[in-house]
């Protein structure tokens, strides 16, 4: 195999991988077997490594010593930490974009949450991020933007199913209408505690009733 032709088939074994584990296909901690996905693909079990590689620097997958990979169990304190670090970013972003906001922006902000309280399930997560995105946005900080977008799509994407059967919808769209109004009213300092207080109060509750699925699955699988 030519190089051009082994860093093709790198890039595909990752991406469909990587695609599996995020929509639920690959669950946590299933085994990847450097010799199925190698003959599930039709390759070499040298690209089959390579991206196993890569996945893990994504956190997506653990590679032990042996070799062993699995798909990572996402833990209540790393999901913690995640959210620690989002709301530290997207905090300063806010304090950064509200001086900067316009009533095309309020109005936007506004719409999307209007969408949310009448979407369908499975647009939720979709349009929650669009909703955030709206009011970092006059900020124009597109490293730390990317930052937040990594951590959604690469975190929160596993989590989706689990996060959309235990939010608190109704509490949370409330809660986006202070945080709008706050923004209106170019309250930064209420603002940045209200957005804060938003995604740690729904990080701590979902990482309690995540630490009590995982410790419910151990039990029914010692059983």
């Amino acid at each position: 195999m030519s190089e051009n032709n082994k860093q093709k088939a790198v890039l595909s074994v990752t991406e469909d991988i990587r695609s599996k584990i995020l929509d639920g296909t690959y669950p946590e901690g299933m085994a990847l077997s450097q010799v199925d996905i190698a003959s599930t693909y039709q390759v070499s079990r040298t690209p089959v490594r390579e991206a196993l590689q890569i996945l893990a620097g994504e956190e997506l997958v653990e590679i032990r010593d042996t070799g062993r990979a699995t798909v990572t169990t996402i833990s209540p304190e790393s999901f913690l930490e995640k959210c620690e670090l989002r709301a530290l970013i997207e905090v300063k972003l806010l304090e950064l974009s509200i001086p900067l906001m316009g009533t095309e922006d309020i109005a936007k902000a506004r719409e999307i949450n209007e969408s949310l309280k009448k979407c369908a399930p499975e647009e939720w997560t979709p349009l929650n991020y669009l909703f955030h995105e709206v009011l970092y946005k006059p900020a124009n900080r597109p490293l730390m933007q990317n930052v937040i977008k990594d951590l959604h799509h690469r975190h929160y994407a596993r989590l989706k199913s689990f996060i959309l059967s235990h939010r608190n919808t109704p509490r949370s769209l409330r809660e986006h209408d202070e945080l709008i109004d706050r923004c209106e009213r170019q309250d930064i300092e209420g603002a940045c505690y209200a957005l804060e207080s938003h995604i740690m109060m729904s990080a701590y509750a979902l990482a309690e009733q995540l630490k009590a699925q995982q410790l419910k699955r151990r039990q029914t699988a010692s059983l």
